[in-house]
C-alpha cells in the first residue's frame, strides 16, 4: 500500500496540473464557441462547436502569413543561436582562459538587460541599416539577444563532460571542431535539447522587439493576436483560436524533444 505521504503528493501534482492545464482547457473551449455563447453572462457548456473562428484568424487577419513569418525567423534564429552558443560556451569550458569564470558571468548580465533598454539602439540601427521589418533584422535581434543565456547554459553541461575523452581525440589528431562535432555534440544532445527549447520558447512568445522592429512583411505571431484587440472590441474567439494554434508548434517541438530535455533537467538537478 502507498503511504499517506505519497497520496498526499499524487493528490498535490495532480491539483497542480489541472491548475495549468484549466486556463488551456477554457481557451480551448472559446475556440470553438458561438460568438453569442462567448457574450453570454452564464457559463454555457453545451454549444454547437464552431470553426468561424479559426477561419476568421487566416481570412481577416492574415494568420497564416505571421505563422510562417514565426517560423522561419524562430527556427532560424533557434538554430544559428545553437552553433554559436556551443561554440562559445565550448572555448569558456575548455580553452584555458584567463577570467573565463568571470567572463561567463559577464555573458550572463548581458541576458538580465531589461529588453526596452536595447530595443532603441536596434531600431535606430536597422533604420540605418534598411533591416526594419525583416527577416534577418528579427533573427539578428534575436540570436543577439539569446545567445548570453544560451552560451551559458551549454557551458554549465560542457563542464561536467569528461576531459580525458577529448585529450584522446587530440592524441588521435583530431582538431577543435572535429571533437565538438564528433565527441561533444553526441555527449551533450540533452544540454542541446533544453538550451534549444529554452531559446524556441522565448523567440516564438517574444513581443517587444516584434512591435518596434516589424510593420508589415515581417509580423510575427504575438503582434498579429495584439491587433485582434482595439479600442472597443476584443474578439475573444479570434484570439483563442490563434492562441490555440500558436501553442501546436510548441507543443510539437517539446514533444520532439522531450526524452533529451528530460535527462539535461535530471543532469542540472544532479549538478
Amino acid at each position: 500500500m502507498r503511504s499517506p505521504i505519497r497520496k498526499t503528493m499524487d493528490v498535490v501534482a495532480v491539483f497542480l496540473v489541472a491548475i495549468y492545464l484549466a486556463p488551456i482547457y477554457w481557451i480551448a473551449l472559446t475556440s470553438v464557441k458561438p460568438m453569442s455563447e462567448i457574450n453570454s453572462k452564464e457559463p454555457v457548456w453545451l454549444f454547437e462547436p464552431t470553426m468561424e473562428h479559426y477561419a476568421e484568424a487566416f481570412v481577416r487577419f492574415e494568420f497564416g502569413k505571421a505563422l510562417l513569418n514565426s517560423s522561419i525567423i524562430v527556427f532560424s534564429a533557434t538554430i544559428i543561436t545553437m552553433i554559436l552558443a556551443l561554440i562559445a560556451a565550448y572555448a569558456l569550458a575548455r580553452m584555458r582562459l584567463r577570467g573565463a569564470d568571470i567572463l561567463s558571468l559577464f555573458i550572463l548580465s548581458l541576458r538580465f538587460m531589461p529588453a526596452v533598454v536595447i530595443a532603441m539602439p536596434f531600431y535606430l540601427m536597422f533604420v540605418t541599416f534598411g533591416l526594419i521589418d525583416s527577416h534577418i533584422g528579427m533573427i539578428i535581434v534575436y540570436v543577439g539577444y539569446g545567445l548570453p543565456f544560451a552560451v551559458w547554459i551549454m557551458r554549465g553541461f560542457l563542464l561536467d563532460l569528461p576531459k580525458e575523452i577529448e585529450e584522446a581525440a587530440r592524441l588521435d589528431g583530431l582538431g577543435w571542431i572535429s571533437i565538438i562535432r564528433r565527441i561533444i555534440l553526441p555527449l551533450s544532445g540533452p544540454g542541446i535539447a533544453v538550451t534549444a527549447i529554452f531559446t524556441f520558447v522565448f523567440n516564438w512568445n517574444e513581443y517587444l522587439f516584434a512591435l518596434y522592429l516589424t510593420q508589415a512583411d515581417a509580423v510575427t505571431l504575438p503582434i498579429q493576436i495584439a491587433k485582434m484587440v482595439d479600442a472597443y472590441t476584443v474578439l475573444w474567439g479570434t484570439i483563442s483560436a490563434s492562441v490555440v494554434m500558436q501553442l501546436v508548434p510548441m507543443v510539437i517541438v517539446v514533444f520532439l524533444l522531450q526524452r533529451h530535455m528530460i535527462r539535461g533537467l535530471a543532469l542540472g538537478a544532479v549538478k
